[in-house]
C-alpha cells in the first residue's frame, strides 16, 4: 500500500457515491483507492497468483498502474494500458518507469470500445467494478473485451462477481441525506452538482457510499446479479426479491454489496462493515438505496422488492458515459395493516 492520509470515516455515514462521478476521479480518491487494504491485498494477491512469466496482459481502466506494475512483477512480458484520463495514465506510466518495466508497458488514452490490440492477451485485468457491482457499467465493458481482445484459453480477472441487497434500519444515514449531510473527499465533487448532473430532482432518488452494520439488516441479504463467463448475462434486469423480516425495526433503505472472485483462490468481499480493523473498504464502501419515507416492520413482515437497472432513454454525451439508472420499489406486508409502497430511482 501506499503512504497516502487514511480518510476516516464512520458508521452510517452517506458519502456521495463515486461510482456515479467516476469521469471526475482526481489525485485524492485514486489514493482512497490505493490506501484501500481490501482492494490492495486482494488484487495483488489475484494477479501475483495469475499471471505468469511472459504473459501478454491488458490492464482496463489502468488507474494509477498499480494493477499493472504486480502484473510486470509477477512475469508479464507486456501489458497494455488502457485508461480514458491522460494524466492519470502519465502517472501509471511514470510508475511503471520508476520501477525498470518501461518498455513493456504500452499506455493507451483511448476509450475501450474504440481500441485495437496487435494482439491477443493470455490474461485480461480490470477493477471497473462498482460497490453494486455493475454501477461502473463493467458488464458490457468486460463483454467487449473478453471478445475482441482476450484468448479463446486466457483468463479474466475478476472471474465473475455477485452482488446483493438486504433491507437495513439505518435511520442515521437516511437522516443525514435528508438534511443533504453527504460527504465528499474534497470540493472537487458535490451533491448538488451531481443531482443537477444526472437530472436527479430527489436526493433520494440516488444511492450512496456508506457502511451499514451487519446489526441493521432486517432480513437475510439476497442474490441480486451474477455476471460470468463471457460477461454476456444481460446489463438491464428487473429482478424480483421477498425479503421475511427477522426483527422489529425502521425500514430505511437496502444495503448493497458485492462478492468478486478475482481467481481460484482469491475473493473478494466488501461485505465487512468494522472500520476500525479494516475489514471493510474504504474506496467501495456500501452501496445504501435509501427510502425517503421509512416504514416500521415488526417481525415475520414480508419486503418485495423489485430491483431493476437500466439505461436512459436518449442518447448521451461522452460527459455522461457509463451512466446506469436504477430503481427500488416494492412492498410491505404486514399481518395487521393494509401493505406499503415505496418507490424510488434514478
Amino acid at each position: 500500500m501506499c503512504n497516502v492520509p487514511y480518510i476516516s470515516y464512520k458508521v452510517e455515514q452517506p458519502w456521495l457515491p463515486f461510482s456515479e462521478a467516476l469521469l471526475d476521479w482526481d489525485e485524492d480518491f485514486h489514493k482512497l483507492m490505493l490506501n484501500d487494504k481490501i482492494r490492495m491485498v486482494a488484487y495483488e494477491k489475484a494477479i501475483k497468483q495469475t499471471v505468469k512469466p511472459g504473459d501478454i496482459v491488458l490492464d482496463l481502466g489502468t488507474g494509477t498502474g498499480i494493477l499493472s506494475l504486480w502484473a510486470l512483477q509477477a512475469g508479464a512480458e507486456k501489458v497494455y494500458g488502457i485508461d480514458l484520463d491522460a494524466s492519470i495514465l502519465d502517472s501509471a506510466t511514470t510508475l511503471i518507469h520508476q520501477n525498470g518495466f518501461s518498455d513493456k508497458f504500452v499506455p493507451i488514452n483511448q476509450l475501450s470500445y474504440e481500441v485495437t490490440l496487435p494482439e491477443k492477451v493470455d490474461v485480461l485485468i480490470s477493477e471497473i467494478i462498482g460497490n453494486i457491482a455493475d454501477n461502473e457499467d463493467f458488464q458490457p465493458i468486460l463483454r467487449d473485451a473478453i471478445r475482441r481482445f482476450l484468448k479463446p484459453a486466457g483468463k479474466c480477472l475478476p472471474q465473475d462477481t455477485r452482488s446483493f441487497l438486504v433491507p437495513v434500519t439505518a435511520e442515521n444515514a437516511r437522516s443525514l441525506i435528508e438534511l443533504n449531510q453527504v460527504k465528499t473527499i474534497n470540493d472537487n465533487y458535490s451533491l448538488i452538482n451531481l443531482l443537477a448532473d444526472k437530472n436527479i430532482r430527489d436526493s433520494f432518488n440516488l444511492y450512496y457510499d456508506t457502511i451499514i452494520s451487519q446489526y441493521s439488516c432486517l432480513s437475510s441479504a439476497a442474490l441480486i446479479k451474477h455476471y460470468q463467463d463471457k460477461w454476456d448475462q444481460p446489463s438491464e434486469y428487473e429482478e424480483t426479491r421477498t425479503f421475511d423480516v427477522i426483527k422489529d425495526g425502521l425500514l430505511s433503505g437496502f444495503k448493497g454489496y458485492f462478492l468478486a472472485k478475482l481467481s481460484d483462490e482469491v475473493t473478494l468481499d466488501i461485505s465487512g462493515d468494522d472500520i476500525g480493523n479494516r475489514t471493510c473498504s474504504d474506496s467501495w464502501k456500501h452501496s445504501f438505496f435509501p427510502l425517503k419515507y421509512p416504514i416500521s416492520v415488526k417481525k415475520g413482515d414480508k419486503i418485495d422488492l423489485e430491483f431493476s437497472r437500466f439505461y436512459p432513454n436518449k442518447a448521451l454525451p461522452k460527459s455522461q458515459l457509463f451512466r446506469q439508472l436504477y430503481r427500488w420499489r416494492g412492498t410491505v406486508y404486514s399481518a395487521n395493516n393494509k401493505p406499503i409502497y415505496f418507490d424510488q430511482g434514478m
